[in-house]
């Protein structure tokens, strides 16, 4: 605990101890193991956060130690600790946390292969941590959101959408001579229509999820890809669609009852995605910057003979079921295109 090997081995030995044996909630880290949580130089500590809250194997747990892994829990994790019954138990499950890191070094795990990878890995992500933090790519003014927003606006876009009422019938047959009753009656207004189609689809749809509601299935995307897209936006506002098949329920004919065009929204609606992606964006070039540099300073040599040599993993499939012949599939969606053209 007082250095930095011992900390991160007692951290992925306690860890994967408490993967392979009793539960303890609430297990935190160890201070120097965590990843990318923490710069290199500890921040000026108030006064009184140096006091021992308690003692493991002689080892100090400091009161800036324990706010620290309460502030690393999750948000619902830290509203449950606002008693001091709460913050005892919490404090209970971080000494047995600790017992069991002290507990695997001592038997020696920590020279394990699998260990010493997993330490390995945390030093990686703490390295790029470390070096995201140093570029300032948490720092995203307002015009650098602008730009990225003019750059892709493509990609915020919103489709059109539209309002679709349904009425499911079992046969190509019965929905044509459904939707003939409908469309004998003319109607002056979209709310005429839709009410007269809604009593048509409560009466005689076979889709009990619609069918109690009175047929509303709700907004559709333009670009969505579920059966019957295309016939009901090539249907009229106000009109009912050509039947489509859907293979999961029946024949289906659809009333448009609003239509929404696409639009492009204001950077203040997308502003939490735009930021989103733009960093995401920054880390994977900060990243890949990094992984260059380092590619480029390390002596690498690969030994091509030696790499034939391994051993592949076993295939996901099974190779008795990888060797079944390709059987013929129905595409229920070329039918169902056929059809809507008649």
């Amino acid at each position: 605990m007082t250095t930095w090997t011992k900390s991160a081995a007692g951290v992925v030995l306690a860890m994967m101890m408490m993967m392979t044996g009793p539960a303890v909630s609430c297990a935190p880290e160890k201070p120097s193991a965590q990843a990318g949580a923490q710069a290199a130089a500890p921040p000026k500590q108030a006064p009184g956060q140096e006091i021992v809250v308690a003692r493991v194997n002689g080892e100090p747990l400091t009161r800036a130690e324990i706010e620290r892994r309460i502030q690393a829990l999750a948000p619902h994790a830290r509203a449950r600790l606002q008693s001091p019954e709460q913050r005892q138990a919490f404090l209970k499950s971080v000494v047995q946390f600790e017992v069991m890191a002290d507990a695997a070094e001592v038997a020696g795990y920590g020279e394990r292969p699998q260990v010493r990878q997993a330490m390995r890995e945390a030093m990686v992500r703490l390295m790029l941590a470390e070096a995201l933090k140093e570029s300032g790519a948490m720092a995203l003014g307002p015009e650098a959101l602008e730009s990225y927003y003019r750059e892709h606006a493509a990609e915020f876009k919103v489709p059109a959408r539209r309002l679709v009422y349904e009425l499911v019938a079992e046969s190509r047959p019965e929905s044509e001579r459904l939707r003939r009753s409908f469309t004998r009656e003319a109607y002056a207004e979209t709310d005429q229509a839709l009410a007269a189609f809604a009593t048509l689809a409560g009466q005689y749809s076979l889709d009990r999820r619609s069918g109690d509601r009175n047929g509303l299935r709700g907004w559709v995307s333009a670009n969505a890809s579920e059966v019957g897209t295309d016939a009901l936006f090539e249907t009229p506002l106000g009109q009912v669609s050509v039947p489509y098949h859907d293979p999961a329920r029946g024949w289906v004919v659809g009333f448009v009852a609003e239509e929404e065009p696409a639009r492009q929204p204001l950077l203040a609606e997308v502003e939490r995605e735009v930021r989103t992606r733009q960093l995401e964006q920054q880390k994977r070039e900060l990243r890949q910057e990094l992984i260059d540099r380092l590619m480029a300073e390390a002596s690498i040599e690969i030994d091509q003979e030696a790499l034939d040599q391994v051993a592949p993993p076993p295939p996901a499939i099974p190779a008795s079921l990888r060797e079944l012949p390709r059987l013929p599939v129905r595409d229920q969606g070329a039918e169902a295109t056929t059809h809507t053209t008649d």
